[in-house]
């Protein structure tokens, strides 16, 4: 499947910023599971230079201004195409070995109530079925309500709420699957969904099988990943995952964001 995105983020700030850095994780993954056939990076503001690219594998570009004033825009976009692998992660070149990602995380640590969630699981099995129950299991522990958490909610008090978005899901699944001694990790991408207004940026999780490497898997919409995502980042959560960083220097005004996101199928 080929899918047309365009991701612009703008930063609005009420005062002059003597000098703002910035690190951007906005390329697509380079792997078997899709194929950059066109992608541009574009600041209205400020120079952009590729710096590496990581041990993760995310090309990692740097964004820096001085006396920066009003809004900036950073865009990016382009058409990829995918395929489905059923979840798994054929070709992605990356140095860290998986058991990095057992660790918790203050955004990933589990609660009672969470650790009574892993209990469901039969262990008997297999570490695929395993995982593909913690998907349902999570599926089905809290509601998708827009707005519902911020950045910052850990999957703690996502699941005390019962509701939360994309994060939120992909947190706990993380949590719930570090628990049991199996690898998580946050991704951050885009979903292409004709039937739902949710094509939007979205965040699932990829889970280490023995044999099979990395699993995507989305407890949002009960399934694995297939040619509808396109991989963008990753990360021990949220925050690790984040694909735009960035500092201030000397500034101690108001910074404000918005994203609009447009995908559709080429």
């Amino acid at each position: 499947m080929k899918i047309s995105i365009y991701h612009r983020t703008t930063y609005s700030y009420d005062e002059t910023v003597p000098r703002l850095s910035q690190s951007l994780r906005l390329y697509p993954s380079v792997c078997t599971n899709q194929s950059v056939i066109n992608w541009k990076i574009n600041v209205d503001k400020g120079k952009i230079k590729y710096l590496y690219t990581d041990s993760l594998g995310h090309q990692t570009y740097s964004l820096t201004n001085k006396n920066i004033s009003g809004s900036q825009n950073i865009i990016a976009k382009g058409e990829v195409e995918t395929k489905d692998f059923s979840g798994v992660l054929k070709g992605h070149k990356e140095r860290v070995n998986p058991e990095c990602f057992v660790r918790y995380t203050d955004l990933t640590f589990p609660s009672e109530e969470m650790i009574k969630l892993c209990n469901k699981v039969n262990k008997k099995n297999d570490q695929i079925s395993m995982s593909h129950e913690l998907n349902l299991i999570v599926a089905d522990a809290i509601k998708y309500k827009s707005g519902s958490t911020t950045i910052k909610t850990s999957a703690q008090k996502a699941l005390a709420k019962r509701k939360g978005v994309c994060q939120d899901f992909a947190h706990i699944l993380i949590t719930l699957a570090r628990y049991i001694g199996l690898p998580a990790r946050y991704i951050n991408g885009f979903l292409y969904d004709e039937h739902s207004a949710m094509s939007s940026s979205h965040a699932w999780a990829e889970i280490y099988i023995d044999h099979l490497g990395w699993v995507g898997f989305d407890p949002t919409y009960k399934k694995c990943i297939d040619e509808n995502y396109i991989r963008i980042c990753s990360g021990f959560d949220a925050l690790d995952a984040s694909t735009i960083r960035g500092t201030t220097t000397n500034y101690n005004g108001e910074e404000n964001l918005s994203v609009k996101v447009e995908i559709a199928q080429s």
